[in-house]
């Protein structure tokens, strides 16, 4: 992936590292407000877009989705497919080899960085998403550990729906089964959006 500025890293393992230690600067408060500035641009360019504006992300899309989406009214349906930084205490605790990983590093450095995370919780912000949502947790996520992603769904407070995959971010005999039946889940769950 790319970054849409110079000065922030597109490696994940710095990426999420960038301003951590400043509340109003952290890079994934910029992440979710591009969210906002994406729905604000298609509904510029395409006006009858209005009050059929759906957001899918998966892994950290899904984990910017869950803290964007709950507070813009915009949105009509989310899906959001083995998100990150849900329940972010428990996350720096699990073991991870996702972009988690450099940020348990730098925590054991600079701990107080820790109160940051408390503002940019997936699981927190979810409590606030009251639009229907299409939630894809794994069982086993090497990347994103499990507990949050169920953390996320757990929280949502509209009307959601669960479909569990056996891993995330790792290959298995059923991948392409379930992201078969995952995809035609998506399909009908925006239909009539």
């Amino acid at each position: 992936g790319r970054s849409g500025s110079q000065s922030i890293s597109s490696d994940t393992r710095w990426h999420v590292l960038h301003d951590i230690q400043s509340r109003s600067r952290y890079v994934l408060g910029g992440c979710v407000e591009d969210v906002w500035v994406g729905a604000t641009a298609v509904l510029g360019l395409l006006p009858q877009a209005g009050g059929h504006l759906g957001y899918i992300g998966s892994s950290f899309g899904g984990g910017i989705g869950a803290m964007a989406v709950g507070w813009d009214g915009r949105f009509r349906r989310a899906h959001l497919s083995v998100p990150t930084f849900g329940n972010q205490p428990l996350r720096m605790t699990l073991p991870t080899t996702g972009s988690g990983a450099s940020v348990q590093k730098f925590l054991k450095k600079h701990p107080t960085a820790a109160d940051i995370l408390k503002y940019y919780d997936a699981a927190v912000a979810a409590r606030h998403v009251k639009i229907p949502v299409l939630c894809a947790c794994a069982l086993f996520d090497p990347s994103v550990a499990p507990a949050g992603q169920f953390a996320i769904y757990s929280a949502l407070a509209g009307p959601k729906e669960l479909f569990v995959l056996t891993a995330g971010h790792h290959d298995y005999p059923a991948l392409s089964a379930e992201e078969a039946e995952l995809r035609q889940k998506v399909y009908n769950f925006f239909a009539d959006i």
